[in-house]
């Protein structure tokens, strides 16, 4: 019986190593593309925790040492993947004739981390230019308490929460319009700073998110069968089309709906630096902050919260704020020019 058992915790550990590397195999072909692979792939960095209590086992268990060596492998690859997250990025000192701006964006979920609360997290960071999501009539009017710091301010609340956004800033705003970039998709905002002298692009956005259809009868749990990013594949087009007919200093920031696994973020960092990549610490997951639909969650599962730059932008520092909520985490960057 105990043979048995132990050959069943090998065959176990083989089988999920096959089927983790051949997943990773068809991420590098045209097959990426396919719905569910597309979908898994937003969540690859936990496809690997199984092998947390599978590698021990089969290492215990195993006879053959080409067994062992195969569930292990993914270990390696998943240590290629990440072990570059985790080591301390390089710091970046910016000189006296620079100018340096600090940058925030969060999604304020309509409100409801509590309006004492997002002033709170706003006033502690003392970004100088902070971006906002899903800004609802209440969360503009709250705003105006931080008219002492924030000077300049274009804010476009909407009913129901979902669509409005704004900026809030010491520096002045010379320019700024705001207006979905296809239909049925959120507002997307374009502001121009002056930044002592130096215009600076801002686009705040705000994508929708992909649609997951799932299938319930008679189910313990809802089965996924499709994944749907229509609406945000359309808006991303629009968005490279903007950002070709900018020149200059480029921010964008905002709730991208994407994870820096999708094509649309390789897509997006093949024109700007990701800041987070170059000067943040770890995965930089900020969603979900608490709960997911009443699920309470242990900590953030995805990276959906973005700040990109343009190459005439140096990033000094990065990070991913230890609040928020209930769905975001905000994002700071420390910038220089």
């Amino acid at each position: 019986m105990r043979s048995r058992a132990k050959r069943l915790i090998v065959a176990a550990g083989v089988a999920y190593a096959a089927f983790l590397l051949g997943f990773l195999l068809l991420r590098s072909t045209p097959l990426r593309e396919m719905w569910f692979l597309r979908l898994a792939a937003d969540f690859r960095p936990f496809l690997f925790t199984p092998l947390v209590a599978l590698v021990p086992a089969v290492l215990v268990c195993a006879r053959s040492r080409v067994a062992k060596v195969f569930v292990a492998s993914p270990c390696l690859v998943f240590a290629l993947l990440y072990g570059p997250l985790f080591l301390p990025p390089t710091p970046v000192a910016s000189s006296s004739s620079e100018r340096v701006l600090s940058v925030m964006t969060y999604n304020v979920t309509r409100g409801d981390p509590g309006l004492d609360s997002i002033l709170a997290i706003m006033e502690n960071e003392g970004a100088d230019v902070v971006a906002l999501q899903e800004v609802t009539f209440e969360v503009a009017q709250a705003l105006s308490e931080l008219s002492g710091t924030y000077p300049h301010v274009a804010l476009h609340p909407t009913p129901n929460g979902y669509d409005g956004c704004g900026v809030l800033s010491r520096y002045p705003i010379i320019d700024e319009e705001a207006f979905p970039l296809v239909e049925g998709a959120h507002l997307y905002q374009r502001v121009v700073l002056d930044v002592e002298g130096e215009r600076v692009h801002l686009l705040n956005m705000h994508f929708q998110p992909p649609r997951l259809a799932v299938m319930r009868r008679g189910l313990p749990i809802p089965l996924p069968v499709g994944y749907d990013t229509t609406i945000q594949d359309r808006e991303l087009e629009r968005l490279l089309s903007e950002l070709d007919a900018v020149e200059g200093k480029v921010l964008v920031v905002g709730d991208l709906n994407m994870t820096d696994e999708s094509p649309g973020y390789a897509e997006v960092t093949g024109r700007l630096v990701d800041a987070y990549r170059v000067a943040g610490w770890g995965l930089g997951h900020t969603f979900p902050d608490r709960e997911v639909r009443s699920i309470p969650m242990p900590f953030p599962l995805i990276r959906i919260d973005y700040i990109f730059l343009s190459s005439e932008l140096t990033t000094n520092r990065a990070y991913v704020g230890d609040r928020g909520g209930p769905d975001h985490r905000f994002l700071g960057a420390e910038l220089s020019f």
